[in-house]
């Protein structure tokens, strides 16, 4: 069974990211590397990133279902944070855009990262309680959802939005890199699980069943 892969990270850029800068455009770039090696281990999965950088004056849609091997580092230029945290907005606009094009196509694997410093403040669109149906239905089509955060109630949060995968992070510099570096490894992990997946299912309806299985269990894998 032959997979395109969707690697989305959404990333805070409110204005107390602005610390950790540096760390976070470096994770980043991490991040890409690790999916290449992932290209390169499963060359028949098809991986596509999308990257949004998200505050209070856009959603910056940095790459957008973009094959990796087209996907270069980012700088500064394309990472600079101000003002508050459309959290809500953001996983509704960037997940809603994507489901339109995947939906009905079970051999679509997706994993949907949200990195954040602090809570939600400024959604217009959507609510905590449209955002968390969202993400259980979605769930239901095998997508898996993790919430990376620091300086706020990481678990609270990720129960309220139905996420099963979370990690706190301290905002330090060893803190941001250590936390980029476990979850590039565990989406390295997680693709060669779903890629495994793949493989041994029968059908459509069973490899969706086992994406949920190993979907809730992102950190560990």
């Amino acid at each position: 069974m032959n997979n395109t892969f969707y690697n989305v990270v959404i990333l805070d850029k409110s204005g107390s990211m602005s610390s950790i800068r540096k760390q976070a455009i470096d994770g980043v770039n991490e991040t890409f590397g690790s999916i290449r090696s992932s290209q390169k281990k499963h060359p028949d999965m098809k991986q596509l990133v999308t990257l949004v950088a998200f505050c209070g004056c856009e959603q910056k849609v940095i790459y957008e279902n973009t094959p990796i091997d087209e996907v270069k580092d980012i700088t500064q230029n394309d990472y600079q944070p101000c003002c508050m945290t459309p959290l809500y907005d953001t996983i509704g606009n960037v997940c809603s855009r994507l489901h339109n094009q995947v939906k009905g196509d079970a051999t679509a694997s997706v994993a949907v990262t949200i990195i954040t410093d602090g809570y939600e403040n400024a959604s217009r669109e959507f609510s905590g309680k449209a955002i968390k149906a969202l993400i259980e239905a979605y769930k239901e089509d095998g997508w898996m959802f993790a919430y990376i955060g620091a300086d706020h109630d990481v678990e609270a949060v990720a129960f309220s939005l139905a996420i099963d995968n979370h990690m706190s992070f301290n905002k330090t510099e060893a803190g941001t890199a250590q936390m980029f570096a476990k979850m590039s490894s565990s989406l390295n992990n997680y693709i060669s699980a779903v890629e495994e997946a793949s493989i041994s299912c029968d059908d459509d309806a069973d490899f969706v069943e086992r994406k949920k299985d190993v979907s809730k269990n992102f950190f560990s894998l």
